[in-house]
């Protein structure tokens, strides 16, 4: 029978694997925004969890830039009504 062996990072070496301060990682765990958890009051990462967590994460910005370019597509089609522009115009002067 074959063992499955899967990496577990500390704190230290998933701040390393992610490029992000240990500071901020502690919150991510602290606060369960990242998939973590303890072993003697010390914080341990699964790879193959955060591994997933990065692709979540990936696909969730990819989604939210498609909603704001949508988002700005809508409103540069929106005409501006007479009266609004008539009162600034009446502001400036």
């Amino acid at each position: 029978m074959k063992a499955h062996l899967q990496v577990i990072f500390t704190l230290d070496e998933l701040a390393a694997y992610l490029k992000v301060g240990k500071r901020t990682l502690y919150r991510l765990a602290a606060h369960g925004e990242i998939p973590a958890f303890k072993v003697g009051g010390t914080w341990r990462f699964r790879q193959s969890e955060i591994d997933q967590w990065i692709n979540d994460q990936t696909r969730a910005g990819a989604k939210k830039e498609v909603m704001r370019k949508r988002e700005q597509q809508k409103s540069s089609e929106q005409p501006v009504s007479p009266g609004r522009t008539a009162r600034r115009s009446r502001q400036r002067a």
